[in-house]
């Protein structure tokens, strides 16, 4: 399929209801539903963008792989996203973290729509997640403060059989550490999990309607 085609459905997915919850919960981590509820948590609120451009005559979105620092998403692997500053739209903080991160600048991004809200309990965010596309292949800088590497996906990814797996984690609580089997998406062989899973399934799924 070409880019062309792909956007053009990407715009008719978004006139339909979006899969929400419902395939957000295929893909959350130990999580029930009183833990995807944010309701009285006074969360931190952040944008991400899900940024999809043509190359080599495919359709790619990209992610990034996080350096490591001292705290809950430290080397994970996620959309170019962050937390709102005053006086911003989340879609302008979307814009501005994707050209802070990956170096791509908001003039050249059209933006598509809006995904499902998700709530993020281990660090309390409320993710806006934002889907968007280049005409042309990026030129990516990645800052060397926040991002490790930028992994390049072909959207075809998404649609292979076996593309949710399982991996039995270890996550720390109170109580000391607990062993969860996680579902996660296998995307260039990296295993992307927790939020980042979470919209793409549903990204994934509302392009299976």
């Amino acid at each position: 399929m070409d880019f062309k085609t792909r956007i053009n459905i990407i715009f008719q997915a978004f006139d339909l209801p979006l899969p929400g919850k419902q395939a957000h919960k295929e893909l959350a981590p130990y999580r029930n539903e009183i833990e995807l509820d944010f309701k009285n948590k006074n969360p931190k609120i952040a944008s991400t963008l899900l940024l999809i451009y043509p190359k080599d005559g495919e359709t790619f979105f990209c992610l990034i792989e996080r350096q490591e620092y001292e705290g809950t998403h430290s080397n994970q692997i996620s959309f170019p996203g962050g937390k709102n500053e005053s006086g911003e739209s989340m879609k302008e903080t979307a814009l501005r973290e994707t050209k802070e991160e990956i170096g791509v600048d908001p003039i050249s991004i059209n933006i598509i729509g809006e995904l499902t809200q998700v709530f993020v309990p281990p660090s309390n965010f409320l993710i806006h997640p934002f889907v968007g596309y280049c005409d042309f292949t990026p030129d990516f800088k990645a800052s060397e403060r926040e991002v490790k590497r930028i992994i390049e996906v072909n959207i075809e990814e998404l649609f292979k059989k076996d593309v949710i797996k399982i991996k039995k984690m270890s996550f720390k609580k109170s109580s000391g550490n607990v062993n969860f089997e996680v579902p996660y998406l296998d995307l260039n062989n990296k295993i992307v999990w927790g939020a980042t899973s979470v919209i793409l399934n549903e990204f994934r799924k509302m392009l299976q309607l």
